[in-house]
C-alpha cells in the first residue's frame, strides 16, 4: 500500500473503513482489491474489520473470502466512507452467487446482466405486509394470474415477462415449489412472516446456477436465517373484515450452532361473510333449479419454520430447513356471482360454484452442505417438497374443473444438486449436476400416479476480463423423461463507462418442458363436457418450448440519484397453447362428449418490453419510481387456440388477454429518529388480469418505534380501486377475437380500503 499512501499525501488522504461479515453476521477474513485512481489490497483482521488510505476518487471494490460469493461496489472517496458488507455462502440458495455491499445499497449500480431486485423483509415490514403477493405486486415486470376472482383468498399464480405462470420457477431457497399439475405455485396466501428477502430475477441470466427450464425468470423466497446476535419477536395486528393474525421469531447462535425460528397464525372474515344467496344450477336430470346457499370469504393460514446450521469450520457448514403451510379458505364469494351484475343484494340469483372450500398445504425440507474442496468449495442440497390442494365442494351444484385449478391433487418433488465453485481473484468458475423426481396425483383429473424425472448438468464462469469488463458465461445440458434433451447456452457482459455508470448486455436460451397435468389422457367416458359438450384432455405428444432471450440495460449513479433502463426480447418457440374445437354446439343436453379441446406446441410468440427506474435519496426519504411496458403477443398460430391461463383466444399481433402492457409504480420509504413510514403506489393499463380498465391501487404505512416496541398502522387498496364483493359477470374489457364478436369478459374485483393496526415486540 506504499504508492497509493504517498498518493495520499500528495493529494489528501481519506479514510475509508469496512466490515465484513456472513449474511448471518458472523466476522469474516476476507482480502479487499482496490482498483481506480489508485490501486490497492488489504485484508480484514479477525472481526472483518478494515481500512483503507485513499485519495479523493471514484473506486471499484472487490471483496472476497474463501467458500463465499464474492462481492463488489463502487465508491466515491471525498471525506471517507464507511462500508459493510455480507457475503453469502456458496451454495446458500440465492438467485446468485453475488456478495451483496452497504454503502447506500438503494443507490447502487447494478453490474448483474439481467434485471434482479431483493425485496428485503424491511421493505415488507415497512410497508405493513403480511403476504409475498402483496410485495411482488410492486414489481412492474410481473402480472398476475387470478383464474378464481381477485378476493384476497382466490388463487393468485404471478409471471414475470409473460402470459404464463408456469414458464417463471418459484424456489424457497432456491429448492423448486412449482407442481407439476400447472406449473406454477399459488402464491395467495403465502406468508411474509417466515422469510428474510424475496429475490426476483427476471429472463435467463448466465449468472444463474439451477438449470435453464425457465423463460421468464425466478421469484426465490429466501428463508428467516440465523443471526450471528440472539433477536426476538413478537407481532400482533388486527384489522378490517375481522383479520388478526400473530407471529413469534426467535434467531441467534450458540456457539458454531445457529438457528432461525418462526412460527404464525391469521384469520380473516373476508370482505363477503355469511352471505345469502339464491344459487341457479342445473341438477343431475339436466332441469334448472335453485337452493339457498350462504357465501363467504373467510380465510385460516398458520405457518412454521425451522432454520439450523452448524459451522464445522469458516468453509465448512451443516444447514437444515424445513417448513410448513396451510391454509383453508372459503371460495364460495369469488367462485359465484349474481346472474344480474347489478343487483347483488342478499337473496339475489347468484351462478357459480356455490359453497366451496380449498385447502392448500405445502411442505419444504431442505438438508444441505459447504465444504472445502481442494482449491474451491462443494456445495450439496437434498430436498423433498409437496404441495396439496384439497376441494370441497357438492358435486350436485358445482361442475368439475371450472379451471386447471379446480382439482384436489398431491404432488411431490425430491431434488439433488451438487456445485464445485472456485474463486481466484475476480474471476469466478463453477461446474454442477442436478436431479429430480417428481410425482402427481390427482382424482379429480386422472387415474393412478404420474412421474417424471429430469438430470442437468452445467458450467459457469465470470471474470474481469478487462480493468472494466466483466464477462460471464453458462452452458447448461438438461435431459427429462417426458420430452428428450435440451442445451442451452448463456452468455453476458458488464461494461464500466468509468463514471459511476455500467452497460449491461446478455443473450441465452431457455425451455419450458411439458406438464404431467398436459401429458395425461383420459377415455372418452372419464370427461366432463363443458356447455358446448367439449371436454378438456391431455396430449402425450406434447413437446417442450424454447426461447432465445436479448438483453440490454444500462445504469448510472448521479448523486443521490440512481437511474437504470433495461431492454428485452424474448422469441419463444412451439408455445404451449390449449387447442379449442370452434363452432361445436350440443345435440341436446349438456351430457355428451362431442369434441376434445388439449394442448398443443403451436407457431412462435414474442415477449418484449422494458423498464426505466429512478432512485433517489431525499435525507431520510427513499423514493423508487419505476415504468414498465410488457408486450407479449403471438407472431404465427392456428385461429383455434387458446391461452392455458386466460382461456382467451389468441389473435395474431394482439397482446395477450391479462397483460397489461403498461405498468407504474411509486414508492416511498421514511425513517428518522424511530418515525417510519412507507407508501406504494401501482398503476396498470388496461387488458390487465382483473379484465378491468385502467386502475391504481395505493398502501401506506406509518409507524414509531419506541426502544423495542413498535406500533404501526398500514393500510392496503386506500382508494378502493376496482373494488366489490363480487365477480361481474360479463362486464369486464372486451377482447377481440380473429372468428368473431368480441370475447366477453367478467371483471373482478379487489377487496376494498383496509387497515391494520400492528404491534410488534422485539
Amino acid at each position: 500500500m506504499a504508492l497509493p499512501l504517498l498518493i495520499a499525501a500528495a493529494v489528501g488522504c481519506c479514510s475509508v473503513t469496512g466490515v465484513v461479515r456472513s449474511a448471518d453476521g458472523v466476522p469474516l477474513r476476507a482480502h479487499v482489491h482496490v482498483a481506480g485512481p489508485a490501486k490497492a489490497d488489504t485484508d480484514s483482521d479477525p472481526r472483518g474489520n478494515f481500512v483503507l488510505d485513499l485519495p479523493q476518487g471514484a473506486y471499484r471494490l472487490t471483496i472476497t473470502a474463501p467458500g463465499f460469493a464474492a462481492a463488489d461496489t463502487d465508491v466515491v472517496v471525498h471525506e471517507g466512507e464507511r462500508i459493510e458488507v455480507a457475503l453469502d455462502p456458496l451454495g446458500s440458495g440465492r438467485l446468485r452467487e453475488i456478495g451483496r455491499v452497504t454503502v447506500d445499497g438503494r443507490l447502487s449500480v447494478s453490474r448483474s446482466s439481467v434485471p434482479t431486485r431483493e425485496i428485503t423483509r424491511a421493505d415488507m415490514d415497512a410497508s405493513g405486509y403480511d403476504r409475498v403477493v402483496d410485495a411482488l405486486a410492486n414489481v412492474p415486470s410481473l402480472t398476475f394470474a387470478r383464474p378464481g376472482g381477485g378476493s384476497r383468498g382466490a388463487v393468485a399464480v404471478v409471471a414475470l415477462r409473460g402470459p404464463d405462470p408456469s414458464e417463471t420457477r418459484i424456489t424457497l431457497d432456491g429448492q423448486p415449489l412449482n407442481d407439476a399439475s400447472t406449473g406454477d405455485l399459488d402464491l395467495a396466501l403465502f406468508p411474509s412472516a417466515v422469510l428474510g428477502a424475496v429475490d426476483v430475477s427476471e429472463g435467463l441470466g448466465p449468472e444463474d446456477h439451477r438449470g435453464a427450464d425457465t423463460i421468464g425468470g425466478e421469484i426465490n423466497l429466501v428463508s428467516l436465517r440465523p443471526t450471528a446476535t440472539p433477536t426476538r419477536m413478537l407481532r400482533l395486528s388486527a384489522g378490517s373484515f375481522g383479520t388478526t393474525s400473530a407471529e413469534l421469531n426467535a434467531t441467534g447462535r450458540i456457539g458454531r450452532f445457529g438457528y432461525a425460528l418462526a412460527g404464525g397464525r391469521a384469520h380473516s372474515d373476508g370482505y363477503v361473510h355469511d352471505y345469502p344467496a339464491t344459487l341457479n344450477f342445473t341438477d343431475s336430470a339436466g332441469d334448472p333449479a335453485t337452493v339457498a346457499v350462504r357465501l363467504g370469504s373467510e380465510v385460516d393460514v398458520s405457518t412454521a419454520l425451522a432454520h439450523f446450521t452448524y459451522d464445522i469450520s469458516r468453509r465448512a457448514t451443516l444447514r437444515f430447513r424445513t417448513l410448513t403451510l396451510d391454509n383453508r379458505r372459503n371460495e364460495s364469494a369469488a367462485q359465484t356471482a349474481p346472474v344480474d351484475p347489478r343487483n347483488d343484494a342478499p337473496g339475489a340469483d347468484f351462478v357459480g360454484t356455490g359453497p366451496q372450500t380449498r385447502g392448500q398445504s405445502i411442505r419444504a425440507t431442505l438438508l444441505g452442505a459447504t465444504l472445502p474442496l481442494g482449491a474451491g468449495t462443494l456445495a450439496a442440497t437434498t430436498g423433498f417438497s409437496s404441495t396439496g390442494v384439497s376441494l370441497v365442494r357438492d358435486a350436485e351444484l358445482t361442475p368439475s374443473g371450472a379451471t386447471p385449478y379446480d382439482f384436489s391433487l398431491s404432488d411431490r418433488l425430491a431434488t439433488t444438486s451438487v456445485e464445485w465453485t472456485r474463486t481466484a481473484g475476480t474471476a469466478t468458475f463453477a461446474t454442477g449436476l442436478s436431479a429430480r423426481a417428481e410425482t402427481l396425483s390427482s382424482a379429480d383429473q386422472f387415474a393412478g400416479t404420474l412421474r417424471e424425472h429430469a438430470t442437468s448438468v452445467w458450467i459457469r464462469g465470470a471474470a474481469d476480463v478487462a480493468p472494466r469488463v466483466r464477462l460471464a458465461a453458462s452452458v447448461v445440458q438438461s435431459r427429462w423423461s417426458t420430452f428428450g434433451t435440451s442445451t442451452d447456452g448463456r452468455i453476458g457482459v458488464s461494461v464500466d463507462d468509468g463514471s459511476h455508470g455500467a452497460f449491461r448486455f446478455a443473450v441465452g436460451t431457455g425451455f419450458r418442458a411439458p406438464l404431467l397435468a398436459e401429458l395425461a389422457t383420459l377415455p372418452v367416458s372419464a370427461l366432463t363436457p363443458d356447455e358446448n359438450c367439449v371436454a378438456a384432455n391431455g396430449n402425450p405428444n406434447e413437446h417442450a418450448e424454447h426461447a432465445t432471450e436479448y438483453e440490454l440495460g444500462y445504469g448510472k449513479r448521479i448523486g443521490t440519484t440512481t437511474v437504470d433502463a433495461t431492454l428485452y426480447r424474448s422469441n419463444l418457440r412451439d408455445a404451449i397453447e390449449v387447442f379449442y374445437p370452434l363452432g361445436t354446439t350440443c345435440p341436446g343436453s349438456v351430457s355428451t362428449v362431442v369434441a376434445q379441446s388439449f394442448p398443443i406446441n403451436v407457431g412462435n410468440v414474442i415477449y418484449q418490453g422494458g423498464a426505466l427506474r429512478l432512485t433517489h435519496r431525499f435525507g431520510a426519504l427513499l423514493g423508487t419510481a419505476e415504468y414498465g411496458v410488457n408486450a407479449a403477443y403471438p407472431t404465427s398460430l392456428p385461429a383455434t387456440v387458446a391461452n392455458p391461463t386466460s382461456g382467451a383466444e389468441l389473435v395474431i399481433g394482439q397482446q395477450f388477454a391479462g397483460i397489461p402492457m403498461q405498468t407504474f409504480s411509486l414508492g416511498l420509504r421514511y425513517a428518522h429518529a424511530g418515525l417510519h413510514g412507507a407508501l406504494n403506489l401501482t398503476a396498470k393499463s388496461a387488458n390487465n388480469e382483473l379484465a378491468q380498465g385502467r386502475f391504481a391501487t395505493l398502501d401506506a404505512a406509518i409507524g414509531k418505534r419506541w426502544n423495542g416496541v413498535d406500533v404501526t398502522l398500514a393500510g392496503t387498496n386506500l382508494t378502493s380501486a376496482v373494488s366489490g364483493r363480487f365477480t361481474r359477470l360479463g362486464l369486464g374489457t372486451p377482447y377481440a377475437t380473429m372468428t368473431g364478436p368480441p370475447l366477453t369478459q367478467d371483471a373482478l374485483v379487489l377487496q376494498p380500503a383496509s387497515v391494520r393496526l400492528i404491534l410488534t415486540l422485539r
